[in-house]
């Protein structure tokens, strides 16, 4: 109640504040006080979450405010010139407080407050989106894939892709929604079937560019004539599963069965990196089988897709996917 008499003192006519159940009820009684107002019209609602409020305020109980002042006939506009109604929550350690921050074409403030305990909270998930995963097919051979990578050219927006295949290194460009073999280079074949391949493909945010790893060296493309690379020492590359999504505001992080490589496999996407070498079962979210192991996965430059190089156990056939994430409502 501190907080409620604080804002008596900064707005003269503040009304007593009111106690809900639910931020469902808050968000029907904070309407119902705004309704309050003696003259009608259409103003802008404006939604503000703190940091450390994130979620409270959902889609359902947007729309109970909303829907509740459009039946007292303050309609919300889009409207610039229309009077801002501001909506936010503070949250303390024992209650929350819903508050409306009126002013009107007069320039006016009224402020209305609504307590709700902190034990009845919770944070609204139900129109949250979740990541889901979502593979296409993109190429399939009968010879051993041991790694594979999408690339789009920032100066000519072309797609490429690049295969790491029985000891050559192919690049295919995408043309009239096919994939043309442009040319190809050598490399020292990683040798026998593993699901940790000792060459891969991967492209190096840090360095911009598209890498082959070899054992104990990371070796640049050169992309701008005939096919080639070159080498220089080191133990590790910028290999990373980080995948980046429009459903939420952190990454999240490829992760793959810990199965042999006789057995089918999933893709998953795991909140953390470290994570990212085994999963075993279903607790994670969107995870999506594949018809074998997952030999390799490499991102893209833009961190929203990769490509997964899957020994079909139904076919024989190497297969290459691409990963991308999908919002589920």
């Amino acid at each position: 109640m501190v907080f409620c008499q604080l804002l008596g003192f900064a707005a003269l006519l503040l009304p007593t504040c009111m106690r809900a159940e639910s931020l469902e009820d808050a968000a029907h009684e904070l309407a119902m006080k705004v309704c309050l107002a003696p003259r009608k019209q259409a103003v802008r609602v404006q939604w503000q979450e703190p940091p450390g409020a994130r979620g409270y305020l959902s889609a359902s109980r947007r729309r109970v405010f909303q829907d509740q002042i459009s039946a007292c006939g303050l309609e919300a506009a889009e409207n610039s010139d229309a009077p801002i109604l501001t909506v936010t929550i503070q949250v303390t350690p024992s209650e929350a407080l819903l508050i409306a921050n009126a002013i009107d074409a007069a320039s006016h403030t009224q402020i209305y407050v609504v307590e709700v305990p902190r034990a009845s909270l919770t944070v609204a998930r139900e129109t949250a989106s979740t990541p889901l995963l979502r593979r296409e097919l993109v190429w399939q051979q009968e010879k051993p894939i041991q790694s594979a990578l999408e690339w789009r050219d920032p100066a000519t927006e072309e797609r490429f892709l690049f295969l790491l295949s029985d000891g050559l290194l192919d690049r295919f460009r995408l043309e009239n929604g096919a994939w043309k073999w442009v040319d190809s280079t050598e490399f020292l074949s990683a040798g026998a079937r593993s699901r940790a391949p000792e060459a891969s493909l991967l492209y190096s945010r840090a360095k911009a560019r598209v890498e082959l790893a070899l054992p104990g060296k990371i070796c640049a493309l050169d992309l701008n004539a005939r096919l080639s690379y070159t080498c220089t020492a080191s133990e590790f590359g910028d290999k990373t599963r980080e995948l980046s999504t429009t459903c939420e505001e952190s990454p999240r992080y490829l992760a793959t069965g810990k199965g042999d490589y006789t057995q089918p496999d999933r893709i998953a996407l795991a909140r953390a990196s470290g994570t990212a070498a085994a999963v075993a079962d279903d607790s994670y979210a969107g995870s999506m089988d594949v018809p074998g192991p997952v030999l390799d996965i490499s991102v893209t430059e833009d961190s929203k897709t990769a490509s997964a190089v899957v020994k079909n156990l139904s076919t024989g056939n190497y297969e290459v996917y691409r990963i991308t994430t999908v919002c589920d409502h």
